[in-house]
């Protein structure tokens, strides 16, 4: 294994979700749909799971992939997304100008754990960061490199 192929969230609307990522980061849908087939059925262990899947892009990468699945078969309930929690994860967006990032955002009415951070510490000492909840209260984070030098 060399890398990763995509990172994927449960939601409860995956237009809902999809339109969110659309509009807030500029991602484009290059895949996805209904997906009613036993071989699903198998891999996520779930005899009456059907799936509505939207993949998403960055328009100009087009190799780091989101999916967004809406289980409309095996519905399950809404989980507590604390980033304390064991299993729970969150996805990263680079960021070039953190704050004009923050106030885009926040203007838009997405909610911010907090105002951005400096990294204090470690490799990343001199990055800023900010946590934010996204569609299902999804953890998303805004990271800007340190200025090298």
């Amino acid at each position: 294994m060399t890398r990763f192929h995509h990172v994927s969230f449960t939601v409860s609307d995956v237009d809902a979700a999809e339109a969110w990522f659309v509009e807030h980061f500029g991602l484009v849908r290059v895949g996805g749909g209904d997906y009613d087939f036993d071989y699903i059925r198998s891999q996520v262990g779930m005899a009456d799971a059907v799936l509505k899947v939207s993949v998403l892009a960055d328009p100009a990468e087009r190799g780091d992939l989101l999916e967004l699945i809406e289980y409309v078969g095996a519905r399950g309930a809404p989980a507590d997304t604390a980033t304390n929690r064991p299993g729970n994860a969150h996805l990263c967006f680079l960021s070039r100008d953190i704050e004009a990032d923050y106030r885009r955002l926040s203007g838009r009415g997405v909610r911010f754990v907090s105002a951005p951070n400096t990294v204090t510490w470690g490799i990343n000492a001199g990055a800023r960061a900010v946590y934010l909840l996204g569609p299902d209260d999804i953890r998303l984070e805004l990271f800007q490199p340190a200025r090298a030098g």
